[in-house]
């Protein structure tokens, strides 16, 4: 991702709606798989500056460990250090631990940066022990493509039976998968219609509105959203739940 997109992407994490929205449909996928016990390891992959490491901590057992690992250097150090926190410098598609290490594993909007994403959801597959949870966020729909990706160091975006095949070639089993932000889905297209498909070559990082009323609206709309049973047949994002089965399953 361009630098001034990583420090854009910094500044906006602790308040744009749609960080607090999504952490709302993280939260409540988190409820709905979750497991008997408490996780004791829970590894988020592509943490960026840690927006979602407080939430994915209340997931780990007391006593267990949360790891992020990111590409970027000037991401992982900009995270406050604690107990039960390990950060590692890694690729997805190379991560560094056994076979079997992890009991959830986050995927928020990674994918989508990669060359080859059937190699990071296999890593994944790898690294998680049998009964694993794994939650991925990416972006939907190549109609949607704009500057805005370009920006955000996008090489693609998906469609929900996409997802669903990677996932299932890489050995995971999709418990949910879905897409979100659907009542923002008409604006955005039009917007980035008129803004044009990306070619831009002064593509600046840029997350819409972040104003109070837009705000609060918005994260309301992916609040409902995550609660709601609906699956609708568009969105501006993918949401998936998946599992890595028990043997015998």
């Amino acid at each position: 991702m361009h630098t001034e997109a990583l420090r854009a992407m910094q500044r906006m994490q602790a308040g744009h709606w749609w960080w607090r929205g999504m952490r709302h449909v993280y939260r409540a996928a988190l409820r709905r798989y979750s497991r008997d016990e408490q996780a004791q390891r829970v590894l988020d992959v592509g943490c960026g500056f840690g927006a979602n490491l407080p939430l994915l901590a209340q997931e780990a057992a007391r006593g267990g460990l949360l790891v992020g690992v990111d590409v970027e250097h000037d991401a992982l150090h900009s995270i406050e250090r604690r107990a039960g926190l390990a950060l590692v410098q890694a690729r997805a598609d190379a991560l560094p631990f056994r076979a079997g290490s992890f009991d959830t594993v986050a995927l928020l909007a990674v994918i989508e940066h990669v060359p080859d994403d059937q190699r990071v959801l296999s890593e994944a597959w790898r690294i998680a022990r049998p009964g694993a949870r794994q939650l991925l966020l990416t972006s939907a729909f190549m109609l949607l493509w704009s500057h805005h990706d370009v920006a955000n160091g996008h090489l693609r975006r998906y469609r929900v039976e996409q997802v669903e095949a990677l996932q299932a070639a890489a050995g995971w089993r999709v418990k949910r998968a879905h897409y979100l932000n659907a009542a923002i889905f008409p604006l955005v297209l039009l917007v980035r219609r008129l803004q044009g498909g990306g070619e831009n070559p002064e593509a600046r990082y840029d997350m819409g509105p972040n104003t109070w009323p837009f705000n609060r609206l918005l994260e309301g709309l992916l609040w409902l959203e995550a609660r709601l049973p609906l699956r609708l047949p568009f969105g501006v994002d993918i949401f998936c739940a998946a599992v890595r089965e028990q043997k015998g399953q």
